[in-house]
């Protein structure tokens, strides 16, 4: 089991939700995994410096370039990503925590 998982069984065990099996919890996992992470990718992207979103734009129209290389450019642009990310769980963390029947939507 990954970080991620780890962090969203967290959440989950703290919001308390009467009468979860394990099966509907871990695909309550997988779903806020996923959007735990489109979260985490927007926050890297809003992050980058504007003068960097043109070569990014060109950097994601390339199919050869992989998720590593991506990673890397966010990175070398001058992203904090441990902060960024660590923000972002934190916002998703509590976003989850006052939502009233435990989803991230809206």
């Amino acid at each position: 089991m990954d970080q991620l998982d780890t962090f969203i069984k967290e959440i989950i065990d703290a919001k308390q939700l009467p009468g979860v099996t394990e099966d509907a919890k871990l695909g309550l996992v997988e779903e806020m995994r996923e959007r735990l992470l489109d979260m985490i990718n927007r926050a890297l992207i809003e992050a980058l410096p504007d003068d960097k979103m043109a070569e990014f734009s060109q950097l994601l129209d390339n199919e050869s370039v992989d998720d590593d290389a991506v990673q890397q450019f966010i990175a070398q642009s001058g992203v904090n990503v441990q902060e960024v990310t660590t923000k972002t769980m934190l916002a998703f963390r509590a976003l989850y925590l006052q939502s009233p029947q435990g989803t991230t939507e809206g």
